[in-house]
């Protein structure tokens, strides 16, 4: 029998708004994280708490150096069509079992295409970290680099299947 193991933070606090404004500013989110052991990455989850119009939502997984918050390698993309029937519970995004290295880390972004809008979950922490292991990133087309921020954390839930 096969070993699944999930990892990340399903706290949910706060939200941040991921796709296209009407005033015209575009809007992404990502996380970074680690696997405790080399497996199979299955799915990335993450929690639109809000969805407003209809369009694409996408993952992107990378490769990622902690060291210099640099985006390294894209292993793989993944897109889902969204809409207002899919806020209020996680949305899953197959990654067609790309291996981990639990000696790296990586990281996934976020977007929305075609003038859709999701309110992602968050979860912001003064003394306990949920999730140690990374840290969010934000991005917008005002900021195309981004901020990484270490006293935030996607919500999300990975599910890994052990080598």
């Amino acid at each position: 029998m096969k070993k699944i193991f999930t990892i990340g933070n399903e706290n949910i606090g706060h939200y941040y708004w991921v796709g296209h404004c009407p005033n015209g500013t575009i809007y992404s989110a990502g996380q970074t994280f680690k696997t405790k052991t080399k497996g199979k990455l299955r799915n990335i989850r993450i929690y639109p708490e809000m969805v407003l119009g209809e369009g694409d939502a996408s993952v992107s997984l990378y490769e990622f150096e902690e060291s210099t918050h640099s985006w390294k390698q894209k292993l793989a993309e993944k897109h889902l069509s969204i809409s207002k029937k899919q806020q209020g519970s996680w949305m899953n995004f197959d990654m067609g079992d790309i291996m981990l290295d639990a000696a790296k880390q990586y990281a996934f972004k976020v977007d929305c295409n075609h003038s859709s809008l999701m309110a992602i979950g968050e979860n912001h922490w003064k003394e306990k970290d949920p999730y140690p292991d990374g840290e969010e990133w934000t991005a917008s087309t005002n900021n195309t680099n981004g901020r990484f921020h270490r006293n935030f954390d996607l919500a999300f839930q990975a599910d890994i299947e052990a080598a």
